[in-house]
């Protein structure tokens, strides 16, 4: 995590952040638990308002535990806000530009980094084979999504203050904080398989099923997708709960997971030797000029440069 002291000259308070900081009233650690995991202790005793941003040096997701402090945060146009005892998650591709302010009352929390794969491989050994957090894994490589998770219980809390003081020194104490990540992580597998508290809005077993059944639809009709009224209706609520919903569940909106379908499956068309005319029309864009913006939008080159480059990457290319 690469951290960067806004530009801001004329505003006292801003200064570098490093992922290793220490200084008076204030200790920030990184640490590597196991092969693309790391844990991050973030403590800011006193001081006032501060302002930062940074950029993710690789895809990245991310579960944040605040025990103290609300904080805002901007990332890439995500904007939430915590509140002490929140339990946040997140997923940013690498380059993802975000911005945070540190309140002056102070900010202690713990947030686990994961590789996109990691965390994927580790959900699936303990049963979580689909789900908002496996999906949000899933498309950190392409997208940023946050979702509120819940709040942390006195159990949970107890883990973070141990982690701030814990009792032990060198290889001991790395693997005291791992138990302790690890025991946190298990408390929002639990709250997500049996309706824990710590699955927030998302305890609500009822609108759970009917966002997966909203996203049922939408796979079966992204090419022709459904308004929204009509996707609320097919899903059995209305269309407030319908967004709100949707975004807590999978981290992204009804029209950024149509647009993440629709993406998908044209990159599987150029890479089948497809054109670009026919390419969009599959994907179930009538203008292949809106069809060109949007895949450019999505992978940062235009459906022609790859379709230019999978030809000469082929000498016995037949179009």
């Amino acid at each position: 995590m690469k951290f960067i002291g806004c530009d801001a000259p004329a505003a006292p308070d801003m200064c570098d952040w490093s992922p290793a900081r220490s200084a008076d009233g204030e200790q920030v650690e990184t640490l590597v638990l196991r092969d693309r995991v790391a844990l991050v202790l973030s403590q800011i005793e006193t001081g006032q308002m501060r302002h930062f941003h940074y950029i993710e040096p690789e895809d990245m997701f991310g579960i944040g535990f605040h025990l103290r402090g609300g904080s805002h945060f901007d990332v890439e146009r995500s904007q939430f806000s915590t509140q002490p005892h929140d339990v946040w998650a997140g997923a940013a591709p690498r380059g993802a530009a975000s911005s945070f302010a540190l309140p002056e009352h102070g900010f202690r929390t713990v947030s686990l980094r994961f590789s996109p794969d990691a965390i994927q491989d580790l959900l699936q050994r303990h049963g979580q084979k689909a789900g908002p957090l496996t999906d949000m894994a899933r498309l950190a490589t392409q997208d940023v999504a946050m979702t509120r998770l819940g709040s942390l219980d006195a159990r949970s809390s107890q883990l973070v203050e141990a982690m701030f003081s814990p009792p032990y020194v060198g290889a001991a104490r790395t693997l005291f904080l791992e138990s302790c990540a690890l025991g946190l992580l298990a408390s929002q597998i639990n709250a997500f398989s049996y309706g824990g508290s710590g699955a927030g809005g998302l305890v609500d077993r009822g609108l759970r099923e009917k966002m997966l059944a909203a996203r049922e639809h939408l796979d079966g009709h992204f090419v022709d997708p459904p308004t929204i009224g009509s996707l609320a209706r097919i899903a059995g609520t209305n269309e407030f709960s319908l967004k709100r919903g949707f975004k807590e569940a999978f981290g992204l909106t009804v029209f950024g997971y149509v647009t993440q379908r629709r993406m998908q499956l044209a990159a599987d068309e150029l890479h089948a030797g497809r054109s670009v005319q026919d390419t969009a029309r599959a994907a179930g864009y009538a203008c292949p000029r809106s069809f060109a913006d949007a895949f450019r939008r999505h992978f940062g080159v235009l459906p022609s440069s790859v379709l230019r480059r999978l030809r000469s990457e082929t000498p016995d290319y037949r179009g």
